[in-house]
């Protein structure tokens, strides 16, 4: 492997691992470290729809990206999170704040 594709595979694992983690660190803020997995995951009963408020999951994703980075095509794979979030009364105006202190914890990797 060259060291150019080396590094570009070392940076999606990294941007991967930054997402997946920010998503995380929120749910325990959130819900407990316990709890938080269980909850961002949780599934709603056939019928329903994935949120109650789209507007509430576009504000909470735009506001994560905002301070953890762009989710991207793997980062889709959290939207469930973000709908619980929502469906749980969590407002878009708390996610700067919680993807601030979740993702703080993580920068970036320099190459």
């Amino acid at each position: 492997m060259s060291e150019e594709a080396r590094k570009e595979l070392l940076g999606v694992m990294a941007h991967r691992s930054r997402v997946d983690k920010g998503i995380e660190r929120i749910g325990g803020i959130l819900f407990g470290t316990e709890a938080g997995p269980q909850f961002l995951t949780a599934v709603r009963p056939t019928g329903w729809p994935l949120v109650d408020d789209w507007d509430c999951l576009k504000s909470m994703v735009r506001a994560f990206e905002e301070q953890c980075g762009l989710l991207g095509q793997y980062g889709m794979k959290h939207t469930r999170a973000f709908a619980n979030m929502c469906n749980a009364g969590v407002g878009p105006i708390a996610m700067p704040n919680l993807a601030s202190k979740a993702c703080a914890a993580s920068t970036p990797p320099s190459f």
